[in-house]
């Protein structure tokens, strides 16, 4: 009982860490530009090699994890319209799309008002070839290997 206790308690570290406010938010994001700066300053190779691994590493995760989200979606979809065919379910489409009408316009209110700063990404990118380079490169391969 004290093992799952501690793993109880360890779990829920993890998530306070990587979960949490703006500010907790604002800290990720400086971490994380951290990191590249202290990665921009290296040679071609060395920022090639990093971005390399970086990109591998995150097309294989997005593809096992695609895998597994699309086929538990699609299963869950299939679920609901043999449960909806058969009858064990009704239901009721006026309400669904007078609430989701609502959520659809706020949505694309709350999309217009993300204001991306494409400048500072153009200007990242076009300072550290190598590393983007390296990383849509190691990206292709981490998919190509999943």
């Amino acid at each position: 009982m004290a093992k799952l206790d501690d793993l109880l308690e360890d779990a829920q570290t993890l998530l306070a860490r990587y979960t949490g406010s703006g500010d907790e938010e604002e800290s990720r994001r400086d971490r994380i530009l951290s990191y590249v700066t202290k990665i921009s300053p290296k040679t071609p190779g060395g920022q090639a090699a990093a971005g390399g691994v970086a990109g591998c590493l995150s097309g294989y995760l997005l593809m096992k994890i695609g895998k597994t989200a699309a086929f538990s979606i699609g299963t869950a979809l299939l679920g609901m319209q043999l449960a909806h065919y058969y009858g064990y379910v009704k239901v009721d489409w006026k309400r669904i799309h007078k609430d989701l009408g609502h959520r659809g316009t706020e949505f694309i209110r709350r999309s217009r008002a993300v204001d991306l700063d494409q400048k500072s990404i153009i200007d990242f990118v076009v300072q550290n070839v190598p590393l983007t380079g390296g990383f849509a490169g190691g990206f292709l391969i981490g998919v190509a290997f999943s």
